[in-house]
């Protein structure tokens, strides 16, 4: 059993007996699995860590794996600069007017596609400190600095409370929250301050950040410990999105992912008795009950960020998932999340128990996912199996296979289409919030469409609506006051963009020569020119918008 104190926790490991410490197990030496120390490393010069897999993966490992993502990331900066671009999407009016070159790393079918890493302007930021940490900002500074990064956190995926964060980080109430998710919060801060002067201190708070987060999961854990560590990692994930750094973004969305699936996070209230962990097997860093109705609620609404960044982002460049709605050890049960921040929290139910919570969903059957949080994944289920389905077709099918891509095309559409009638219905949610929400599913269905727009009208008008639904919304919100916004919002801008250039395109082509500029055409070139002043708004402190606007003024200009 777990002793519990009220400043730490120890968790259940599997039984020690004949579990060899990684040293041992590499050279093939029998090991006598005394902790912490066995005696082998023990008795070796050579070997100070001695480590058992069992209790996740180790420094070492951790370590190494931090060096490939360097490395990888020192190759791509490494090629010359005509190979390397920020972020590509496909044209969705496949085969009208698309380039026969393809982008590195780039898949057929209408995914949306991230290229190699790179800053749109300037160097990227280094991973070790340019300045001495001990000439940080003043501590009442960075105390504002961070204020203002919560009113806007929920943008890049903070799902604790707010409220309670604050009051822990000031020592008023419940345990401190870990050194990672501080030096995390830290980091933000600091990026988010929009002064030079102060801004010339990120690089080391980055290193800071990034040297606890190696850190953060050995030695004794306290009751927050893992929760606040999947919190970290998700932050620093949008971090290195949001600046262009995609396989350490990447790197940091599957470390969350795996910390959520070995913790057991998509079982809560499972009604399968025998639920535990993941693919394999029991959870190996088994959480602790919940002290109260509020950490429950994190943890489901940790969950669900997880798996709606996973699913926005993996889509986005067209990576495999690093999720499974249908592996039975994988199998999601953990109910839609409530909005953690609304002060009704504890008033609201949660279902006793559940089971198959997105198979459920995506078979269209009714649930009880009616908060803002519970809409955002949703859209993003939706956005992610509308674009994975799209990227299937092929036009050799054979005729089994089209019955069957038809199938799930039809039950995917009829979805996105109940969905946005829902949308309809909700409450006064947040504007920002919603317009990303609204913004997922539109270009859901653009997605799913992208593969018949040349051969079929109904597909090229379906995807055209949706195109104009996101900038009639955009009229109905004030876009100037958000400040900032999900970083997804940039792929899901292009998506847009790139469906009104395509159709002026094709408009151009079809009018007779020196004929005036139509309507239709006037209304195009409207549209357009209202995407790019929102990313244009954006894109001012937010180099992954900076550089999908320069993609889409080029295409735009090449008309």
């Amino acid at each position: 059993m777990a002793q519990e104190n009220p400043s730490s926790i120890s968790f259940d490991i599997p039984s020690q007996k004949g579990k060899a410490c990684v040293n041992c197990r590499r050279r093939k030496i029998k090991c006598d699995a005394v902790r912490p120390k066995c005696g082998q490393c023990r008795r070796s010069i050579g070997f100070q860590d001695c480590e058992y897999a069992e209790q996740g993966p180790t420094r070492t490992e951790i370590l190494e794996e931090q060096i490939s993502i360097l490395e990888a990331r020192i190759e791509e900066l490494e090629k010359p600069m005509d190979l390397r671009s920020a972020l590509v999407l496909q044209n969705p009016y496949t085969g009208e007017g698309r380039s026969t070159s393809r982008p590195a790393f780039s898949r057929s079918g209408s995914s949306l596609h991230l290229q190699s890493p790179q800053l749109s302007s300037g160097p990227s930021t280094p991973l070790t400190a340019s300045a001495p940490f001990s000439e940080g900002i003043p501590p009442a500074d960075l105390h504002a600095l961070i204020q203002s990064f919560l009113q806007h956190s929920s943008q890049f995926g903070f799902f604790l409370n707010v409220h309670n964060f604050q009051e822990a980080a000031a020592g008023r109430n419940g345990i401190r929250p870990t050194a990672v998710l501080l030096d995390v919060v830290n980091l933000w801060a600091v990026h988010l301050s929009g002064s030079s002067e102060l801004r010339v201190y990120e690089a080391s708070y980055l290193s800071r950040a990034l040297r606890t987060s190696v850190d953060a999961l050995s030695g004794t854990h306290r009751h927050n410990t893992i929760l606040h560590t999947i919190q970290a990692e998700v932050l620093l994930s949008h971090y290195f999105l949001r600046n262009t750094r995609f396989l350490e973004g990447k790197y940091h969305i599957s470390a969350a992912v795996s910390l959520v699936i070995s913790s057991g996070l998509h079982r809560i209230r499972s009604a399968d008795s025998y639920a535990a962990g993941g693919p394999l097997g029991p959870a190996f860093r088994r959480l602790p009950p919940p002290r109260d109705a509020f950490e429950e609620n994190e943890r489901i609404n940790g969950f669900w960020t997880v798996l709606t960044m996973n699913n926005c982002w993996t889509t986005a460049d067209g990576s495999p998932s690093n999720l499974s709605y249908t592996v039975p050890d994988a199998r999601i049960d953990t109910p839609w999340p409530l909005d953690i921040d609304d002060a009704d929290l504890l008033e609201q139910m949660l279902p006793d128990c559940g089971i198959g919570t997105v198979t459920t969903f995506l078979a269209g059957l009714p649930d009880s996912g009616r908060s803002m949080s519970a809409l955002h994944a949703k859209a993003a289920i939706l956005f992610e199996q509308a674009s994975r389905l799209a990227a299937q077709y092929r036009s050799d099918m054979t005729t089994e296979q089209l019955t069957q891509f038809y199938g799930s095309f039809n039950s995917i559409d009829t979805l996105i289409e109940d969905f946005k009638i829902r949308l309809s219905t909700v409450g006064s949610y947040s504007p920002r919030e919603m317009f990303v929400i609204h913004s997922l599913v539109h270009v859901a269905r653009i997605q799913l469409h992208n593969p018949f727009v040349v051969e079929m009208d109904v597909s090229r008008l379906r995807v055209l609506d949706s195109a104009r639904l996101i900038v009639a919304s955009l009229a109905q919100v004030q876009v100037n006051e958000f400040v900032y916004i999900d970083p997804i919002m940039g792929t899901l801008l292009m998506a847009t963009c790139q469906v009104f250039v395509a159709e002026l395109g094709r408009s151009k082509r079809h009018r007779p020569s020196r004929s005036s500029v139509s309507p239709e055409e006037r209304s195009l070139i409207s549209a357009i020119e209202t995407v790019l002043a929102v990313m244009t708004l954006f894109g001012s402190d937010c180099r992954l918008m900076q550089s999908q606007l320069i993609a889409m003024r080029r295409l735009y200009q090449e008309l």
